[in-house]
């Protein structure tokens, strides 16, 4: 069976054709059976972007521009992309222009909202927050920023003249103060000439100083060791005598309280006022009779026989 011409022809651009649909749906990295999922963003300056840009999320390619026109209803640029059709654009998603548009690189990123938001319907708007292309935005400023530049150079080349006189006049502060600076120099390497030996003999005395310091820590700290140990023996001592006078402080103090409570005939003598009233009583009678004795003895010795007496 022969085909006609006119067959082969629209059986070849059928085949193109749809070559020519996968081809474009396999670059854009989109399903090549599955449907898509259409979107619509808008944005005050589309900055360069044009239908067949890729749309990213997190870097990675998930589908791409399918036109970018002007709303007749908002006068924004609306742009219409595609993506695949299992992506959740829930409520709160954003995109956002990115690239170089001076450069020609130019995307779409989408940035996902919450996963348990409500997904947004097809041709539904998602949010968009444009960004201006950083090289125009350069070459836009560059007459200012060389205006800037030329304002620094100027201001440089007025500093620099002024350092140079500064520097050739021999009466300018600058040159006064480096001359003062260069006297204060030599004036402390004078001082350092003079007392150079005095110098080495205070470090040399540093050196047995910290000599001195090592042989009394000795090789490892030895002797640092046996004088820790020693102090820590005396302070032992101390704690010890520490204790036994805190035992007789104790006792002192039983004993004290005994007094206080008037047990004993020393703590009844010191609380109860009669026990001292008749001692005192008592040592006045004996002095008085002392003092009789002394003063009339015969009272007492006439009854006295010579036998009793020998």
């Amino acid at each position: 069976m022969k085909f006609s011409n006119e067959i082969k022809v629209g059986l070849t651009i059928i085949a193109a054709t749809v070559v020519f649909i996968l081809g474009v749906r396999y670059f854009e990295d989109l399903p090549l059976f599955d449907s898509t999922y259409d979107l619509v963003t808008e944005f005050d300056d589309a900055g360069g972007l044009i239908s067949g840009n890729i749309v990213r999320v997190n870097g990675v390619a998930v589908g791409s521009v399918n036109k970018v026109a002007i709303s007749p209803e908002t006068g924004k640029v609306a742009v219409q992309f595609h993506v695949h059709a299992d992506l959740p654009v829930t409520e709160g998603s954003y995109a956002q222009v990115a690239g170089f548009d001076a450069l020609g690189v130019v995307r779409l990123d989408l940035f996902l909202g919450d996963p348990s938001a409500a997904r947004i319907e097809e041709f539904g708007l998602v949010d968009g927050r444009g960004t201006g292309d950083i090289i125009g935005d350069l070459s836009n400023r560059a007459p200012e920023l060389v205006d800037q530049v030329d304002r620094v150079l100027a201001g440089l080349e007025s500093t620099l003249t002024e350092t140079s006189s500064m520097l050739s006049e021999p009466g300018s502060d600058f040159r006064m103060a480096m001359n003062s600076v260069q006297g204060s120099v030599q004036a402390l390497e004078d001082i350092l000439t003079a007392e150079k030996e005095r110098i080495s003999q205070i470090l040399s005395n540093v050196d047995s100083l910290t000599a001195g310091a090592v042989g009394a820590i000795g090789k490892d700290g030895e002797n640092l060791t046996q004088l820790t140990d020693n102090l820590n023996g005396t302070l032992n001592s101390i704690d010890e005598s520490l204790s036994r006078f805190g035992e007789t402080s104790e006792k002192l103090n039983e004993i004290l309280d005994k007094l206080n409570q008037g047990d004993g005939t020393l703590g009844m003598l010191i609380n109860d006022p009669s026990m001292y009233e008749k001692l005192d009583s008592t040592l006045n009678g004996i002095n008085n009779l002392v003092a009789d004795f002394q003063n009339n003895p015969a009272k007492y010795l006439k009854e006295m026989k010579l036998v009793d007496l020998f």
